[in-house]
């Protein structure tokens, strides 16, 4: 008596999660049972067989089209809970840390500019190197320190990118599944009613007037699906987009390191000017200094040699006199 008073089971009575698991197994059991009635409805020129067999898989998709306008239409329940997210990774993150940083940074960049436009200034080599090691040094800590904010924001972004995706992705596919579903169901339809369009042209009417429900009915299960995927999917871009707009500094930190390694770049070169300047102008000196101990060397060689020469010429005069006196004398 139970069984003789039990009312039939649609889809739209069943609840929401129920109803998307036993969708696709309803759908196969439906297959299986309307194929086997339309090959003996088309194998006697059943139109009317046909019909109805058709109507009933159009009925299906026309009911999964329902579902689907009770399950996708009501989106910002499920942007709240991508909201939720946004907020949950905006409260773990150590904003006093990272604005420490970004703070640092700038003052590293500041001072690292204004050591290198000093150093450029001047023109004492010793003076211009000095200044251009402590540019270089507040450089090298200004690289340090982006270094650390760059890994604080990729951290955020990929630890909310992960949470974002791992709740949106299992409503993506739910939402694909309907629609791959109810694609499935159009086919089936269109693939029944094929044999009409070469019965008659009664049987023809009748095909079109099949085909229309059946676009109709996976028009309206496309449409909610789609709007709702497409809202979902821009709602997960805005929450992490938001995020990270309300948390990360607006601080173009590579447009600065790259004016002040041109500043620190520039003061190096001209410390290394100066610097072999007055290493070209000290061995000028010292060349010059050679120079002249080789002149006056030569100089006093040459006097010497005179000298000897003079004195040589002398001692043989005295000897060639002596010489002579003893003869007279003798």
């Amino acid at each position: 008596s139970f069984c003789r008073g039990r009312q039939p089971v649609h889809l739209s009575t069943l609840p929401h999660g129920l109803a998307a698991l036993n969708s696709a197994a309803m759908v196969f059991r439906l297959a299986l049972f309307l194929g086997l009635a339309f090959i003996v409805s088309a194998s006697h020129k059943d139109i009317e067989g046909v019909v109805n067999s058709t109507a009933q898989v159009i009925d299906t998709l026309q009911e999964k089209g329902a579902i689907a306008e009770k399950r996708f239409t009501n989106f910002s329940k499920f942007d709240r809970q991508l909201d939720k997210i946004g907020h949950e990774a905006e409260a773990d993150f150590d904003a006093h840390s990272y604005s420490g940083k970004t703070k640092v940074f700038a003052e590293l960049a500041q001072h690292a500019s204004k050591k290198a436009r000093e150093s450029t200034a001047t023109t004492n080599a010793s003076i211009a190197e000095e200044l251009s090691d402590e540019a270089e040094a507040a450089l090298q800590n200004m690289t340090r320190v982006g270094s650390e904010i760059d890994a604080m924001e990729q951290g955020l972004h990929d630890e909310l990118q992960d949470a974002l995706a791992a709740k949106l992705d299992p409503e993506l596919a739910i939402a694909d599944k309907f629609s791959h579903e109810a694609s499935h169901l159009q086919k089936m339809a269109h693939s029944m009613m094929d044999p009409l369009y070469s019965w008659g042209d009664a049987a023809e009417d009748k095909a079109d007037k099949l085909n229309d429900d059946t676009n109709d009915a996976l028009s309206a299960v496309d449409k909610v699906v789609r709007t709702y995927r497409r809202d979902i999917t821009r709602h997960s871009r805005d929450v992490q987009r938001d995020v990270e707009h309300k948390l990360f500094a607006d601080q173009d930190r590579t447009a600065m390191w790259r004016k002040v390694n041109r500043q620190v770049r520039a003061a190096t070169w001209h410390a290394l000017q100066l610097q072999q300047l007055e290493n070209s102008s000290v061995l000028s000196l010292q060349l010059g200094s050679v120079g002249g101990l080789a002149v006056l060397a030569t100089t006093s060689a040459a006097a010497a040699a005179v000298g000897a020469l003079i004195a040589g010429f002398a001692a043989t005069m005295r000897n060639t006199r002596r010489s002579d006196y003893q003869l007279l004398f003798a």
